[in-house]
């Protein structure tokens, strides 16, 4: 039986303070459909995550296996949308059917603050 591949693309990423990036994704119907994923925006920064700037994303939990994945939820609107009802579909090596994870945690995104630095006086 032919295995499913993980494919990725670059999708259009709205943050918190409604500046559009773009960020890399996986390309999955039941991922996609909950996580407000749309077509990359021409010209629109990367949106790369580092130690003091991290996407917003959901983690999902298989209940038998206890086995999670980590999705990046796009939008604002698709992050608030989740709840405890919310379940994605994910394929599973060895498995025929796809395996119901549902929702476990909704991590906020992360963005420094730009500001001031206290300046010390200089000694003669």
């Amino acid at each position: 039986m032919a295995a499913n591949q993980r494919n990725f693309q670059m999708f259009s990423y709205t943050d918190d303070n409604a500046t559009v990036w773009n960020k890399r994704g996986q390309v999955d119907a039941s991922i996609n459909a909950i996580d407000g994923s749309t077509v990359l925006t021409g010209g629109a920064p990367v949106w790369i995550d580092t130690k003091r700037k991290r996407a917003r994303f959901a983690v999902w939990q298989d209940p038998t296996t206890f086995r999670t994945v980590r999705t990046v939820i796009y939008t604002p609107a698709a992050f608030a949308a989740l709840d405890s009802t919310s379940t994605i579909n994910v394929n599973v090596p060895g498995e025929v059917a796809a395996v119901a994870y549902g929702l476990a945690e909704k991590v906020a995104e992360k963005q420094p603050v730009a500001k001031a630095t206290r300046q010390l006086a200089d000694h003669a």
